[in-house]
């Protein structure tokens, strides 16, 4: 029996040197940024850059399942001199990892690198002819990618060059759109994006709408009237709940921001993150102009923009008696009540009071989510909003039936029901 488990062992760590060794070749050796450069001059390859992080779960990801398949490497290994660059420190990092800190961080000062992971494609002297970020989930789409890198045609770079001297024509945009992508370069996407849409005479296809979702921010987008007045078209490509976001974002940003923050700015960052800030909050807002302005906008869906704007100005003032008022305005006089928005709301009660009284007064609203059975997670929201409004015993019942309906037992479950029973901060 012993023979035959190290018999099995060994052959693991057999095939799993033999599938290290037929994959990507990262540079091990002690070598300088510039020592990289030198050896790509001399093996006449370009460079590749592997920017990851130890906290990075997609970076491993590759690192684990695709770096080493044989097809990735064979194609690398031939074009390229790897190099796997730690962008984060830690206090376990190796003497070779602490040697590239400096050059580490120009390297991610120098690209702009924000996103993880992050892959480089650069020629001899380092300078950047193509990016990719995120995680590919096989080894096609990643060499798919990484190919177009050494393709004059279809290297980023050399596409964003060609679209700066005015290139607009509909198949060159197409390649823009996806490099532009690749890269999580947000702001070219959606130029590109819009000037590819001027150039359809038909945006109700479901490729256009699809594209329609992902670049339209402002009301002066192409898309912006379709997003609005063909409803049934985008809806069945995107989902109701996507076309309305989108929307109630544009309105917000256009309409309610300028209005309730006097001097404020918006701030997106990777991955879409939006950030409000840098002014002082108006009190004295007039919601009667700010109703007139969206009923001109947007008709009928203008009841449901002036909620939100003034949702999230009760927030930001953390103003949790209008809060709840105007919650519970809604959940008594609404005909068609969206809970998911009751449910959203009442995260961001969770996350941003701590005023007992406030969550007593959210109770009545939020009951609500008790009746959406498709949805078991309305129950933990609804859990928690009585247990911190101090009702100790029906928090737990409503926690208790979220577990079994979700299927979820054990220590973990059991730990959180004992937390409650003691009054302990649950998350």
């Amino acid at each position: 029996m012993r023979y035959l488990l190290l018999l099995q062992l060994l052959l693991i760590c057999f095939l799993n040197q033999a599938q290290q060794s037929n994959g990507i070749k990262f540079e091990k050796k002690n070598l300088t940024w510039k020592d990289v450069k030198q050896k790509a001059k001399n093996e006449k390859k370009y460079i590749f850059i592997d920017a990851y992080t130890t906290w990075c779960g997609p970076c491993r990801y590759m690192s684990k399942n695709i770096f080493p398949q044989k097809e990735v490497g064979d194609f690398f290994n031939e074009n390229f001199i790897s190099i796997a660059l730690q962008i984060d420190t830690t206090k376990n990092d190796s003497k070779i990892i602490k040697s590239w800190y400096k050059d580490a961080k120009m390297i991610a000062d120098s690209y702009k690198i924000k996103v993880f992971p992050t892959y480089l494609f650069l020629n001899q002297d380092g300078i950047l002819m193509h990016t990719i970020t995120g995680a590919s989930e096989n080894k096609d789409d990643f060499i798919a990618k990484s190919k177009n890198a050494i393709n004059p045609l279809t290297r980023y770079t050399n596409l964003k060059e060609d679209f700066k001297n005015g290139r607009r024509d509909s198949t060159f945009l197409l390649l823009l759109i996806n490099a532009a992508r690749d890269a999580s370069d947000d702001s070219l996407l959606h130029a590109s994006i819009n000037y590819y849409l001027n150039t359809q005479d038909n945006l109700l296809s479901t490729q256009n709408i699809s594209l329609i979702a992902e670049a339209t921010s402002k009301s002066g987008d192409k898309g912006f009237d379709v997003l609005l007045n063909h409803p049934k078209e985008v809806d069945a490509v995107i989902g109701r709940e996507r076309r309305t976001g989108i929307l109630k974002m544009i309105s917000f940003d256009e309409d309610v921001f300028p209005v309730i923050m006097i001097n404020g700015k918006k701030t997106v960052y990777g991955g879409g993150l939006m950030i409000y800030g840098g002014g002082e909050m108006n009190t004295d807002v007039d919601w009667n102009a700010v109703k007139t302005t969206l009923n001109l906008k947007y008709g009928t869906f203008s009841k449901s923009m002036l909620l939100n704007g003034k949702l999230k100005y009760y927030e930001w003032l953390k103003d949790w008696k209008n809060f709840n008022n105007l919650m519970l305005n809604y959940r008594s006089k609404e005909d068609n009540i969206d809970t998911n928005l009751i449910n959203n709301m009442a995260i961001k009660l969770i996350g941003d009071c701590e005023d007992k009284e406030s969550f007593k007064n959210a109770i009545e609203w939020s009951s609500i989510l008790t009746t959406d059975k498709t949805k078991p997670y309305f129950l933990r929201t609804y859990s928690q909003v009585l247990y911190m409004a101090g009702e100790r015993d029906s928090a737990i019942h409503f926690m208790k039936e979220y577990f079994r309906i979700s299927n979820k037992s054990g220590k973990a479950t059991d730990e959180i029901i004992e937390k409650m029973r003691k009054g302990e901060e649950i998350e």
